[in-house]
């Protein structure tokens, strides 16, 4: 894997030994960050069932502020915060928040703490059935800043709703057996 763009362009990350994850492929991942350029920029950015935090980095290569990574796998945790410190990046407040937590418990925490995101980026593993329980928990708990962006990355055969609770689907883009869905706040 490699950081397609930005102050860390060309760098590699490492995989994630020992931890059973799929990775964002770096069509996906460019497409993702076109879309998301004219926001990237200063803003708070929450990567949930982070994995490798690829995508997390390439926001913070791409000029985030701060990026918070969810994984409740210890090795994917491990794994981020090598390769951040490879990049001299170091995993510390208030640039960087790693947590080894349920992504659903992780929302809760962020809702009791008053911690808002500009951009919520989702990629739970496919067909687990945990898509749209997330967009509930997200739905149901204020951590959203104001025109803020929510992206699941999800299976081309797993079924999305349009309308869940205040989340309204914008957009879809697909490649290959990947789809990326938008949400926005009603």
């Amino acid at each position: 894997m490699r950081i397609i763009s930005g102050e860390y362009k060309g760098r590699k990350i490492d995989n994630i030994k020992g931890a059973n994850i799929r990775y964002t492929a770096d069509r996906v991942k460019e497409s993702l960050f076109s879309i998301l350029s004219g926001i990237i920029s200063g803003s708070r950015f929450l990567d949930l069932y982070a994995g490798s935090g690829n995508v997390g980095i390439e926001a913070l290569s791409r000029g985030a502020n701060s990026v918070t990574y969810v994984d409740i796998d210890p090795a994917c945790i491990a794994g981020i915060s090598a390769n951040l410190k490879r990049l001299g990046i170091e995993p510390s407040l208030p640039k960087i928040r790693l947590m080894r937590m349920n992504a659903l418990l992780a929302i809760e925490y962020f809702f009791r703490h008053e911690i808002i995101f500009d951009i919520v980026f989702i990629d739970p593993p496919y067909r687990a059935g945990l898509v749209e329980k997330t967009l509930i928990k997200i739905s149901s708990y204020n951590i959203l800043a104001e025109d803020s962006s929510i992206i699941v990355e999800h299976d081309k055969n797993e079924e999305v709703p349009s309308v869940i609770g205040q989340l309204n689907l914008t957009r879809q883009e697909k490649y290959g057996t990947t789809i990326l869905s938008f949400y926005r706040l009603a």
